[in-house]
């Protein structure tokens, strides 16, 4: 799997919560499969303080991978979930592989801008990059708050990423709704939606690494105070470098008293 597929699975892993003032805590465990084999795991959190939104994805290598080569990936964010929609606040990305550790850190002024740690070390790529950053760009986890705070269906919509090191665009379809029935974690109605990944400046766009297109579906698993949909992506699937590869939720938890969550197993 190469590097890229990184922010397919922190999307996976994040919640969609509009207008999250009053949203259930959460946490929510996926399996990364490819072939037959269980290949990651990823934990996910999501708890609220007031109009402040704090989401963490943890990724660590599962079963045979992790005999050849320790990997993990552990991402927190924070935003700000209003009337106004969802402004992204905070990102820290920490990677880690055997005894190499990269950390990235993101952070967004009062107007929207960013600034970043550390920065691009090539002169010509950190141009590139950084002129192509714009005031709508929101980081891994925060995309997917905001796609659930532009209305009641998670797609379709175009949104652009940076995770400290490429900038890329997903771009999601709306591909109907639908039934699951065979997840460990949830059984019900979803939307099913289609979402393109497309580098757009940084070292995936330097190395000419395509696109790819993956299949995503959403659960509704409750309401709002605010009386709009609370989306969970349940499952995703796809192809990294040829091989099948399917991302599903095996355990839902939310805060008692919350959320009502329709469908969790």
């Amino acid at each position: 799997m190469r590097k890229s597929p990184v922010g397919a699975l922190l999307l996976v892993s994040a919640l969609l919560v509009p207008q999250a003032a009053s949203a259930a805590d959460i946490a929510a465990t996926y399996n990364v499969d490819v072939g037959p084999m269980t290949m990651s795991v990823v934990r996910f959190e999501l708890d609220t303080s007031g109009d402040i939104v704090g989401t963490r994805s943890r990724i660590k290598g599962n079963g045979i991978t992790s005999l050849f080569s320790e990997y993990s990936v552990d991402a927190k964010a924070e935003a700000r979930a209003d009337s106004e929609g969802v402004q992204p606040l905070r990102f820290r990305l920490l990677r880690e592989r055997d005894e190499n550790r990269r950390e990235a850190s993101l952070t967004w002024n009062a107007q929207g801008e960013i600034s970043y740690e550390p920065r691009i070390k090539n002169p010509a790529l950190r141009q590139k990059v950084e002129g192509a950053l714009g005031k709508d760009v929101v980081d891994p986890l925060t995309v997917l708050l905001r796609i659930g705070a532009a209305g009641t269906d998670p797609c379709p919509s175009v949104h652009q990423v940076f995770d400290g090191r490429d900038l890329f665009e997903l771009a999601f379809t709306d591909k109907g709704k639908g039934k699951l029935a065979d997840l460990p974690a949830y059984g019900g109605e979803v939307q099913h939606c289609e979402v393109r990944w497309t580098p757009i400046a940084g070292r995936a766009m330097e190395k000419k690494i395509p696109g790819d297109v993956y299949d995503v579906s959403f659960a509704p698993v409750g309401k709002l105070a605010s009386g709009q949909t609370m989306w969970l992506p349940v499952v995703m699937s796809g192809k990294l470098k040829g091989f099948g590869f399917s991302i599903y939720a095996t355990k839902l938890k939310a805060a008692s008293g919350s959320s009502e969550l329709s469908g969790v197993q």
